[in-house]
């Protein structure tokens, strides 16, 4: 197996499994062993609470390990590789640099000729832990081998990172659960799957309103918002993004049962309209809309208009005018 297989390898057992574990841990130290030619290695978690590390696995002698745990962040050699942010190895430092705890009691009376020290960050900045590994062959770790552990320390940090990583709502559509499209600030439409439909935020459509005030940081009422729009009712959820609102849609089922028809009846009682109003927009009778809001009261529930109307807002209710 090359390094470079081991190291996808080792990507994939790190995004299903983590390495918080000392069992865990272990698996991603023998993992590694392909990738990082040493003699030992240790991963190690830092502690906020304890301002020290704690091991969860390592090949060190057991005195080592405990000054990986409880000094070594003490030492300003370590201070210098962590702000780097990159994998240092000890013959990437001048050799006016190569004294000080980690040296007198670790590299020198140990005898490695050659290691490399990874300290890892969560994505969000935090420090999470580090990665250590020290050979006897001065040929190692080489060039390449700094450069996979570089790859690899965006998914050894968020295996070791306590906060997991929030998963993104587009997701979805990769399982076909939604569809979407992403509707630029400046009128343009990028769909996002084959079955997308950007009609659903073109004005006149209330939920055109919603998109813009997003825009503005706005967020919606509610998360899901219920567009009835024809004979179907959708589903839709917004997100901010740098290129501009993201819209997941799906269609559902009408709420509580609710006939599309109820659901026209419904929203003009949420903005307030009077039976009298609601028939002339809808072109029907003013008995018939009582019948309906009859019969809306019976299927949610509701007391009265006024409980309905505070549904309808719950819901995020909106109609959109027919294609």
């Amino acid at each position: 197996m090359t390094a470079l297989t081991a190291a996808r390898e080792l990507r994939s057992f790190l995004r299903r499994n983590g390495s918080r574990t000392p069992g865990a841990a272990s698996a991603v130290l023998e993992a590694l062993r392909p990738v990082v030619p040493a003699d030992c290695l240790a991963l190690s978690l830092w502690d906020p609470a304890a301002s020290r590390h704690r091991t969860l696995a390592s090949s060190y002698p057991s005195a080592v390990t405990a000054l990986l745990d409880g000094r070594m962040h003490t030492d300003p050699l370590f201070d210098s590789v962590r702000s780097g942010r990159v994998p240092v190895r000890v013959r990437d430092l001048a050799p006016r640099r190569r004294h000080g705890e980690i040296f007198d009691r670790i590299i020198t009376p140990l005898g490695f000729r050659d290691g490399v020290t990874h300290c890892l960050f969560a994505a969000d900045g935090r420090y999470v832990g580090m990665l250590n590994a020290s050979t006897l062959d001065a040929r190692h770790p080489d060039d390449d081998t700094v450069d996979l552990l570089d790859l690899l320390g965006p998914d050894l940090a968020a295996a070791l990172d306590p906060v997991a990583a929030p998963r993104s709502p587009t997701e979805r559509l990769v399982r076909g659960e939604v569809d979407g499209f992403v509707a630029g600030a400046d009128g343009t439409v990028t769909p996002l799957s084959p079955a997308s439909r950007p009609v659903l935020v073109a004005p006149p459509s209330p939920l055109a309103g919603v998109v813009a005030q997003l825009r503005a940081g706005v967020p919606p009422a509610t998360p899901v918002l219920h567009v009835v729009r024809d004979v179907a009712v959708v589903a839709v959820e917004l997100y901010a993004s740098p290129s501009g609102v993201v819209v997941l849609h799906r269609e559902v089922p009408s709420p509580a049962g609710l006939t599309v028809r109820e659901l026209h009846v419904l929203d003009g009682v949420a903005r307030g309209l009077s039976n009298t109003e609601i028939a002339a927009a809808h072109g029907i009778g003013g008995r018939t809309v009582a019948t309906h809001v009859e019969h809306i009261l019976a299927k949610t529930g509701c007391r009265n208009r006024v409980e309905a109307a505070q549904l309808a807002t719950r819901w995020g209710l909106l109609v959109a005018p027919p294609s």
